[in-house]
């Protein structure tokens, strides 16, 4: 599929609905800017969640490490104690730091999006900022 929208005066652009069906956004949907080699690739904040994990997972999985094991870790000793720790290099840590940045950014608007449909939307970012916390502690 081949479409050519124009940039608008602010950098806007339009996505294309076609686009969009495909890719099920919807207004209010985050998306990420990808940049590569043949140019800028638009994935929703779940697929480029996905992808950058799917990466550190691989590039972690030829040494020996797993991405489970030092998420683990990094939640009990720190971010960089861990990365210390498994000997990561830069690009490793960079990676690995943005997953998680954009995961926690999943969730944010998850939960925005959930309070939004029954009628809580007022939450403040406090309560928002709570209810991760309270994840985080059933998670562990």
């Amino acid at each position: 599929m081949l479409t050519t929208v124009r940039v608008q005066e602010k950098g806007q652009v339009t996505i294309p609905r076609d686009i969009r069906k495909k890719l099920n956004l919807k207004k209010g949907d985050l998306v990420t800017f990808v940049v590569s080699n043949e140019g800028v690739v638009i994935k929703s904040l779940d697929l480029a969640v996905n992808d950058l994990l799917a990466m550190v997972r691989k590039k972690l999985g030829v040494r020996g490490i797993s991405l489970e094991n030092l998420l683990k870790y990094s939640q009990e000793d720190g971010g960089d104690a861990v990365m210390k720790k498994f000997g990561l290099t830069d690009e490793e840590r960079l990676m690995t730091y943005q997953a998680l940045q954009l995961q926690a950014q999943a969730a944010v608007e998850s939960i925005r999006a959930q309070a939004e449909v029954s009628g809580l939307d007022q939450l403040s970012d406090e309560d928002i900022d709570k209810e991760i916390q309270a994840v985080r502690s059933e998670a562990a």
